[in-house]
């Protein structure tokens, strides 16, 4: 809810692939449930663990109104390996690159991951992020333009595990795969 004292944010333990409108909670930038949402507590629904770094984006980037949070899982591979994916594709160059910032891991929820999170969302060039360990952050004017940051860059880091596997193999020209031949020359050696 740009410029509004309060989001809309996801409950804790529902998937995104089943969820239903009444599995988003209105909230205040304190993570404190609103009146609206009172039956939500009869149900036993809480905010998303991640509500602090939710917020902490929206206090400081009036031009966000939406964050996507997710853990797909080409970019949780290099999430793991605490590195942004190399952006080999014009589209991703585009959509991505000067836009995107590594942030250090820290524990789910914790004050600390939500600092973490707004240090690299005060650059507004910032519209995409890879939480070390963790997962990604997208923002956007909208749910639909934060949702394709999230993915432009799960679509790059997807390209950049393929060619990460195909770098020892090209194709030769008879259509047949060659290995490179530093690979070949090793097997020669000990055959001969």
């Amino acid at each position: 809810m740009p410029g509004g004292p309060a989001i809309l944010i996801k409950a804790t333990g529902k998937s995104l692939g089943d969820m239903a409108s009444e599995d988003t909670l209105l909230i205040d930038l304190e993570g404190n449930l609103l009146e609206r949402d009172r039956q939500a507590r009869r149900r036993s629904l809480r905010p998303s663990i991640e509500w602090r770094f939710h917020t902490a984006i929206y206090r400081c980037r009036p031009d966000v109104g939406a964050v996507v949070h997710l853990h797909p899982p080409h970019a949780a591979a290099f999430a793991a390996l605490k590195a942004l994916p190399p952006f080999l594709t014009d589209e991703a160059r585009t959509f991505l690159e000067g836009k995107t910032a590594l942030i250090p891991p820290a524990p789910s929820g914790s004050r600390e991951l939500a600092g973490a999170v707004v240090e690299a969302f005060q650059d507004p060039a910032n519209q995409a992020a890879i939480i070390a360990e963790h997962g990604t952050i997208t923002v956007g004017p909208d749910l639909y333009a934060a949702f394709y940051m999230s993915q432009y860059l799960e679509d790059a880091s997807r390209t950049a595990c393929l060619v990460r596997q195909l770098r020892g193999v090209s194709d030769g020209r008879d259509g047949r795969r060659e290995v490179r031949r530093s690979a070949a020359r090793g097997r020669r050696r000990r055959s001969g």
